[in-house]
């Protein structure tokens, strides 16, 4: 078990945000980032999507695990990088994390965009790609703010809270996104 160090806690000081130390270069990611999207494309229209985990058996290996949890295989399901990302950085990252990750995304926020409020079965970590300081996480019942820095460490979100995210920046926001297969 890790313990991240924690950057905002709730009105009852549970964790709502811990940082995780990844050390992932962000330039590099970036570059890897580009380089695939150029290859395969984001889907949906304003959350963007692209899988980089699989699971077994899925005949839509970029695109199988981005729908709606209610649409998809049990999330921990997820846990295979995509055999086409064998050897990229993006395994690298993956294999930073101290613990088995599942469900591993690029999420992609269009500008001027906010999700609906929601609440996730699961937390999650974010590694940002690209971000501004229009771009943020907020927690709606606990009254917390919190924007995803590109500084190369993971961010684990308490995700089963109440919350939405929004971009009110003009470029795309896109980060790293996984299940989080401990609880904090």
């Amino acid at each position: 078990m890790f313990e991240p160090t924690w950057v905002v806690r709730g009105a009852g000081e549970q964790g709502l945000v811990g940082q995780v130390k990844l050390n992932v270069d962000v330039d590099r990611l970036r570059a890897e980032t580009a380089a695939l999207l150029d290859r395969q494309p984001l889907i949906f229209d304003s959350t963007k999507q692209l899988a980089l985990q699989i699971r077994s058996g899925t005949t839509d290996p970029w695109y199988e695990s981005c729908y709606q949890e209610k649409d998809i295989a049990p999330e921990r399901e997820y846990d295979t990088l995509n055999p086409d990302l064998a050897g990229t950085y993006f395994a690298e990252v993956l294999g930073a994390f101290p613990f088995p990750v599942f469900r591993a995304r690029i999420l992609g926020l269009t500008p001027r965009t906010c999700y609906s409020v929601h609440r996730d079965d699961t937390a999650r970590f974010h590694v940002a790609i690209e971000t501004s300081e229009h771009a943020a996480f907020v927690f709606v019942e606990q009254d917390r703010v919190f924007r995803v820095p590109a500084d190369g460490d993971g961010y684990w979100l308490d995700t089963r809270e109440v919350h939405t995210a929004m971009n009110g920046g003009r470029d795309l926001r896109l980060h790293i996104v996984v299940g989080a297969g401990t609880d904090l």
